[in-house]
């Protein structure tokens, strides 16, 4: 009797142990799924961030993930030997507790009082003083976010409960993110003047007048930082810094053909749609008569300003009465540069762009306030990094490198699969842009041998029509008249090199359209590009004002556009949006053979049917496509 009493007795403790043990694993998974939910909703919220609450989060949330893993792992190994679906939840699981690492040893680089470091304008000295003295606590981080990364290779999301997938679709995109950012944040201290001043040049682009890297160069700002303040900030004309009594390289074939221009300037010289190699130029040609050492370019568009002028709140702007928003700062800045009565001149030429100085340093006293540098600012500089209305440049490689990483630095780079950008250029010395529309169509036929693509873009003109086509160097007093002009359009279509042209419909430009005074056949033609293993193809468009034109062209895919393991083929498309541009519609339909069945595909599809899929979007940031297909006998 008593050996059963004591047989129960260890049993009831067992199950006792047994019943702790789970109440203390399913603690953990509840707190660790109300900790994830909460920096969801911190992260994106309006406000500020709480710092220190994201911080209390992310330590919770590591030690949470270390109860899962250290007593509930074998469960999780075994669950993935069992089910198909759950066989990448050991290396989700890892990835997970590396994340939670590299944000508690962030927070540790923050330092005891992270709200302590965040509001004030002085704060910032405060705030790069603390990561210049906590780099190993950002080695460290940077370290688990490199470590989640390798562990997130293993990860399959569809061996991951159906739960699990979207979390795993964001950490797949974030993740990088993380990495570089974490590299970056190190480098922060350096790049705004800890180390000592720095200068960086600010590239105001207008995209009315559109270029490959956002927009004619109108002005240009240095800016110099010391110990994270702004000390000085100045703004010139972009025809202000030249000096023609040292040499000019000859300008890129199509400006001096279309445009008439004998000189490569610094206003012309972002015509590479890789922004580095702009940048490179723009610095090489960056002549303000003194000596500068430059330490990176920021460039931005009018839809920059406009976001940032918004996040920031209404702007008091020296001589003028009025608070400029980002409602109102494009009309500003218009009413700005239009001479008074009308009368176009010389004083007029030389003060046109006299605007951008008192604009800057709005933005500059602003940020110096103690509410700028906050949840809205920050979330709008991201967005435009992302749309590349804001792009940037460090002479520092660590630094371009993290930006590289982080897809931030407008550099022309293909990957695998397949791959096209389409890049224009305003050669027509006028703002149409602004009434231009644009639309594409890429059609993929993987249903024939050589597999072929073929892009169609149908431009709308939207001025009203009758405004003749003659080549033309002339300001109308009133800015929006010079958008209702003709579109000279020098077009690019950049595509992988050994890609063969294989389809053309040209529409040929009159001789008194151009001036040379000699007709275009309009044909495309394929060039190798300078900027990596790319061909472009190349031509020029003319498109009257209330006029619709359709540009078609097709080409053969890359032989990686299309990748077979056994019985099952993905297709992946990359298609980079060009910077300065507002996000043109644009469908990619892909047809396969009858043979063949789809399996997945990314983004959501807009329409499968038998032989084919289709997916819808804008063109608004760099968009990839993804369609998996298995062959059936």
């Amino acid at each position: 009797m008593s050996n059963m009493r004591i047989g129960w007795t260890f049993v009831a403790i067992g199950l006792g142990l047994v019943g702790l043990w789970g109440g203390r694993v399913l603690h953990a998974g509840l707190q660790l799924r109300a900790d994830v939910r909460a920096l969801e909703r911190t992260l994106w919220s309006e406000g500020p961030p709480d710092l220190r609450g994201l911080c209390e989060a992310a330590g919770r949330s590591d030690r949470s993930l270390r109860i899962l893993q250290e007593e509930a792992g074998f469960l999780v190994r075994l669950a993935a030997g069992l089910r198909e679906d759950w066989q990448s939840l050991p290396s989700f699981l890892t990835a997970a507790r590396h994340l939670a690492a590299a944000g508690e040893a962030l927070c540790a680089a923050l330092g005891p009082d992270p709200e302590a470091l965040s509001g004030a304008a002085s704060s910032w000295e405060r705030a790069l003083v603390r990561l210049s003295e906590s780099q190993e606590a950002l080695r460290r981080a940077a370290a688990e976010a490199s470590a989640a990364r390798a562990a997130w290779r293993q990860v399959r999301r569809e061996g991951l409960p159906p739960a699990l997938r979207p979390a795993a679709a964001r950490l797949e995109e974030g993740l990088p993110m993380l990495e570089a950012g974490l590299q970056l944040t190190a480098l922060l201290p350096d790049l705004l003047g800890m180390e000592g001043p720095r200068t960086y040049l600010i590239l105001a682009q207008n995209e009315d007048e559109l270029r490959p890297t956002g927009g004619f160069l109108t002005g240009v700002g240095e800016v110099r930082l010391d110990r994270g303040r702004i000390t000085s900030i100045v703004f010139y004309d972009s025809y202000a810094v030249d000096d023609f009594s040292r040499p000019y390289p000859d300008p890129p074939a199509p400006l001096r053909e279309y445009m008439g221009i004998d000189l490569w300037v610094f206003r012309d010289s972002n015509w590479s749609p890789d922004f580095p190699t702009s940048a490179r130029q723009a610095l090489s040609l960056y002549r303000p008569g003194r000596p500068v050492a430059v330490d990176g370019v920021l460039a931005l568009d009018q839809r920059a300003l406009q976001e940032i002028v918004r996040a920031l709140g209404p702007l008091r702007v020296e001589g003028h009465a009025e608070p400029i928003t980002g409602e109102n700062v494009l009309a500003y800045i218009r009413r700005a540069w239009a001479p008074e009565g009308g009368q176009l001149t010389p004083e007029w030429w030389r003060r046109r762009k006299s605007f951008m100085e008192p604009l800057a340093h709005a933005i500059r006293q602003r940020l110096e306030e103690s509410h700028a540098v906050q949840g809205p600012f920050l979330r709008a500089l991201f967005r435009l990094l992302q749309e590349k209305h804001l792009l940037l440049y460090f002479t520092r490689p660590e630094a371009q490198a993290a930006l590289a990483s982080l897809g931030w630095d407008g550099s022309l780079r293909r990957g695998e699969g397949d791959f096209w950008m389409a890049v224009d250029a305003n050669v027509g010395y006028n703002k149409a842009n602004a009434r231009v529309r644009q639309a594409f169509l890429y059609e993929v036929d993987l249903d024939r041998e050589p597999s072929l693509g073929r892009l169609t873009i149908v431009y709308t003109h939207t001025a009203p029509p009758g405004y003749p086509c003659v080549p033309e160097i002339r300001y109308d007093a009133i800015y929006e008249r010079m958008m209702d002009r003709c579109y000279w359009d020098y077009l690019r279509v950049f595509i992988p090199w050994g890609s063969r042209l294989m389809e053309d419909a040209p529409v040929p430009v009159p001789a008194s359209a151009l001036r040379t005074g000699r007709p275009d056949p309009g044909s495309a033609r394929l060039l190798r590009a300078e900027e990596g293993p790319f061909a472009v193809v190349a031509t020029l468009l003319v498109i009257p004002p209330g006029a619709v034109q359709a540009r078609s062209f097709a080409w053969t895919l890359s032989p990686t556009a299309l990748r077979w393991e056994g019985e099952k083929g993905c297709y992946t498309l990359r298609v980079p949006k060009q910077p300065g541009t507002t996000g043109h519609p644009l469908r990619v339909r892909v047809r396969f053979p009858p043979d063949w069945v789809l399996e997945e595909a990314e983004p959501v599809p807009a329409a499968v049917a038998e032989g084919h899929v289709e997916f819808q979007t804008r063109l608004d940031q760099d968009r990839g496509f993804r369609a998996c297909f298995r062959r059936v006998r």
